[in-house]
């Protein structure tokens, strides 16, 4: 599986790039004009303007989609261990929340991916036995930042590669009178979403998706006996909006 989908990205980079960037925002105008002197049209349209003309000029009233907006994600995720790690925490799913900043065709993003997990046998940490009764709370968290490849009919291609953090939290220490200090443990984080875009109003849409990736996550670092990394999946849905950007247009 992993090989796989160290196969599937760049085939989908590859993709992208030769038939992508053919998303573009459309400019709306308003159908009444203004009439306006030389001297304020200068001020909505920055362009050089022959100061000895003193004639009126129409100009037209637009907007159109701004560089910059927002992402918020909400799925559920798969994932997929070692068979090491597997065999402490099983295979699991779990929640996943996603907050993007876009500046145009770039992402940079924070997900939150919560998890309590029944341990599937018991464990011993620095001389203490974590057992099949602790409630494990499995926290992912991720910063990353990616790129949109647009197509046409409101579908795009987000790849992106960025840094899981991986806390396990024992919520029930009191429960089993005992304290689990268990160590933290992260690493390198890529994968791809797909996304099909419906449009909400001018310049918001809602997206169905899908990603897949790959954590190369050390687990070793929580237990000797574990293994590296885990592979994921997640189906969820998203809203994206830009802001608006104002302009005039010069009725000639």
């Amino acid at each position: 599986m992993k090989w796989f989908f160290l196969i599937i990205v760049p085939a989908i980079f590859i993709y992208s790039n030769s038939f992508g960037q053919r998303w573009n925002p459309e400019t709306i105008c308003s159908s009444d004009t203004l009439t306006i002197q030389p001297y304020d049209y200068h001020k909505y349209i920055p362009e050089k303007i022959n100061s000895t003309d003193q004639g009126l000029y129409k100009i037209m009233q637009c907007r159109t989609r701004s560089k910059f907006g927002y992402r918020i994600d909400v799925a559920v995720s798969n994932y997929y261990y070692g068979d090491k790690t597997t065999n402490w925490i099983g295979q699991h799913g779990g929640p996943n929340f996603n907050f993007i900043l876009v500046a145009n065709k770039l992402n940079f993003g924070f997900r939150f991916k919560p998890w309590t997990i029944d341990p599937k046998k018991d464990v011993e940490f620095n001389g203490q036995t974590l057992p099949t009764t602790a409630k494990l709370n499995n926290i992912k968290l991720e910063y990353y930042v990616g790129y949109s490849f647009d197509f046409n009919k409101l579908i795009s291609a987000e790849p992106y590669i960025g840094y899981n953090r991986t806390h396990f939290l024992v919520i029930n220490e009191d429960e089993l009178n005992q304290e689990f200090p268990l160590n933290k443990t992260g690493g390198l984080i890529v994968g791809t979403t797909l996304n099909k875009y419906f449009k909400l109003k001018d310049y918001a849409y809602i997206s169905v998706f899908g990603t897949i990736g790959y954590g190369f996550v050390d687990y070793k670092k929580v237990h000797s006996d574990l293994d590296n990394g885990y592979f994921e999946w997640n189906l969820g849905i998203a809203l994206k909006a830009f802001g608006t950007k104002r302009l005039s247009k010069r009725v000639e």
